[in-house]
């Protein structure tokens, strides 16, 4: 039982008439061994830590109940899951099919956060369409902290653009309130 993966819904919703739908979906990895391509050459210690992005989701919400946002409804979830290896973890080559019918040939066991984000993005997708939310936005967040140290180096974080999102410059927003 202490493998089987849970997600954590949070909702936020506003005094007033939302304007905006803010929805966040946090990577909580809580141990990752690397799957079937396990972490060889010592690289596992510290792999506790790549839960990071649904802990800055619930971080993200303690924060938003202390600001109490008139306008702006928040949901997330916090997808918690352990990268194991054992007779249920899945192998490199596996075809999985996703919520929204997608099918993801796995080329590394050890991308397993992008496999327990993805459907939940479909899900609130679904939501959007079936519920008319108002001007929303859907983030992934995660800890890919090899990837961006290669990347852009140390003691930075990382945010990228779909379409969407970069026609309303949403990366340029945040990393000029970063600033």
């Amino acid at each position: 039982d202490r493998h089987q993966a849970r997600a954590i819904f949070l909702s936020y919703e506003p005094t007033e008439k939302a304007t905006k739908t803010l929805i966040f979906v946090g990577k909580g990895v809580t141990y990752d061994t690397g799957g079937a391509d396990i972490k060889a050459g010592g690289i596992m210690a510290g792999m506790h830590r790549d839960k990071c992005g649904a802990a800055a989701v619930a971080g993200l919400f303690q924060t938003v109940a202390q600001l109490k946002p008139k306008n702006t409804r928040v949901l997330g979830v916090m997808a918690m899951v352990r990268n194991s290896i054992g007779p249920n973890c899945y192998v490199a080559d596996e075809i999985i099919t996703s919520r929204a019918g997608v099918r993801v040939r796995i080329g590394n066991t050890d991308a397993e956060g992008r496999m327990a984000m993805v459907d939940f993005v479909a899900h609130y997708r679904e939501q959007i369409l079936k519920e008319n939310y108002v001007n929303p936005s859907i983030f992934t967040i995660a800890t890919l902290t090899g990837h961006c140290c290669l990347a852009v180096g140390d003691n930075y974080s990382i945010i990228m653009d779909n379409g969407p999102a970069r026609q309303m410059k949403t990366a340029e927003t945040i990393q000029s309130a970063g600033h």
